[in-house]
């Protein structure tokens, strides 16, 4: 009985350390004042060494390298400013978390994601791959990786039992796997609530989310139409297939688009009309939408619901904690490395060779994609690369390195046997780490690497 009760009091306390870490964040980004970030800091970090016990093996040996990165930058003359700024922008990555907990806690309590999910991975072969990248999109959005998981177990426990021959359900398999892997890969290239957009934006002066959102949009629709045309290359061999019906399903996936884009929407007018920041602006939007949410799909009485989803959004936070730890330490461990690197050094690497800045791009892709096959975050590559760069003053347009970075990024996510979607898919499908991602994604992750590139190319010989 002890025991439970002090379970209890450890779940709540890490849950109030977390909602404190994440108004303080709040508050840095509105105020610009960095005493909030070394506040946030103080108890987001006491969150995670209070469910320490619970804290996966890979997110300690992050933290710790993290820490250590700290005293090597403190150690190397680095400024308390930037170990500040450093902080102050790896923080806002576990704000997000936060934030995006509690949004899952009231997307999954209806019944509307049930019935999406089981409309979409019940479909044809010739529609498959069109609605299930497009769910896996939209739940990857939502959901984070817990979309990937809902949808594939649900997927591949509907193609062993449907599937006539042990051959069919492989070929189905894979295709279903691939599906949902490159509909949560393009969320990297445009979702204001994705970690990519929210670490490299604040890192490039030139270009905002508004300015980059026509081009991240346009790299998703490239990444949608390479997965489609490869999906059809694939073997399709199959049976005769009439899916079932799903009432409501329309309903239910046009719901869920309408969340995502409120999210996306509100956050932007309330950058464009009220000079909230995009990202604080997020902050506050993904819980008042959470609300919202819950006040337009639950039938009980609007105070009961208010009530039931703050218990259950306070009880989840901890689970969260493994995530946070793993993403922040990352974060704060690619921007600790970054002002630690030789730049004046790179300049003059990059001077020597004089390169154009669209082959500067072309090399940040191969080098993530490198990086990610050796074991190295794409969070962290991205950071390092970018950071690099920028600091050494190496004349390559904000656009162009965003680009770069953020199809590096989803490529690596794909084919990386490190990567947290590739390793959902493994578990679940049983099959090994290499299969599923280079032998199953490889050919499409080069094809989408080489238009990019041509596109980086020209771009940089006009610029």
């Amino acid at each position: 009985m002890q025991m439970v009760a002090r379970q209890r009091w450890l779940s709540r306390a890490s849950s109030i350390l977390l909602l404190g870490g994440t108004v303080f964040t709040l508050a840095d980004l509105l105020s610009e004042n960095h005493l909030f970030a070394g506040a946030a800091m103080v108890l987001i970090v006491s969150h995670i060494l209070l469910c320490w016990h619970s804290v996966r093996s890979n997110s300690k040996i992050m933290f710790l390298l993290a820490i250590l990165s700290g005293l090597l930058l403190i150690l190397a003359g680095g400024e308390v400013e930037s170990l500040a700024l450093a902080a102050s922008r790896a923080l806002y990555l576990p704000a997000l978390l936060t934030v995006m907990a509690i949004l899952r806690v009231a997307a999954t309590r209806s019944k509307i994601v049930s019935t999406a999910a089981h409309f979409l991975v019940t479909q044809s072969p010739s529609r498959r791959f069109a609605l299930l990248a497009s769910g896996s999109h939209i739940f990857g959005i939502l959901l984070n990786l817990g979309g990937i998981q809902l949808l594939l177990t649900i997927a591949l426990s509907q193609r062993n039992r449907l599937a006539p021959t042990h051959d069919i359900g492989e070929v189905q398999g894979q295709r279903i796997t691939n599906a949902v892997l490159r509909g949560f890969g393009a969320t990297i290239l445009w979702s204001p609530m994705g970690l990519a957009i929210n670490m490299l934006i604040p890192m490039m002066p030139s270009i905002d989310y508004i300015s980059y959102l026509p081009y991240g949009l346009g790299l998703t629709v490239i990444f949608f139409v390479l997965g489609w045309i490869f999906d059809r290359l694939e073997n399709t061999v199959h049976p005769t297939f009439v899916p079932p019906t799903h009432e409501g399903a329309g309903l239910a996936m046009v719901a869920l688009l309408g969340l995502v884009l409120s999210i996306t929407g509100l956050s932007a007018v309330s950058e464009a009309l009220i000079g909230i920041p995009l990202r604080a602006a997020i902050l506050i939007v993904i819980p008042l939408v959470a609300v919202l949410w819950v006040l337009l799909t639950e039938r009980q009485p609007f105070s009961n619901s208010l009530t039931s989803l703050a218990r259950e959004g306070f009880k989840a936070l901890p689970d969260s904690t493994s995530e946070i730890c793993l993403i922040g330490a990352s974060a704060f461990l690619g921007f600790t490395v970054v002002e630690i690197l030789p730049v004046d050094h790179l300049r003059k690497l990059f001077e020597s060779v004089s390169i154009s800045p669209g082959a500067v791009g072309c090399i940040v892709i191969l080098l993530m994609t490198a990086a990610g096959q050796l074991g190295l975050s794409p969070m962290v590559s991205a950071l390092v690369c970018t950071g690099a760069i920028i600091s050494s003053g190496i004349d390559v347009p904000d656009l162009i390195l965003m680009i770069a970075v953020m199809c590096g990024w989803s490529g690596t996510m794909l084919i990386s046997p490190f990567a947290s979607p590739l390793a959902i898919a493994v578990a679940l499908t049983g099959k090994p780490a290499h299969e599923v991602g280079l032998k199953w994604n490889g050919s499409f992750v080069v094809c989408y690497y080489l238009v990019i590139m041509i596109v980086l190319l020209i771009a940089g010989a006009m610029t």
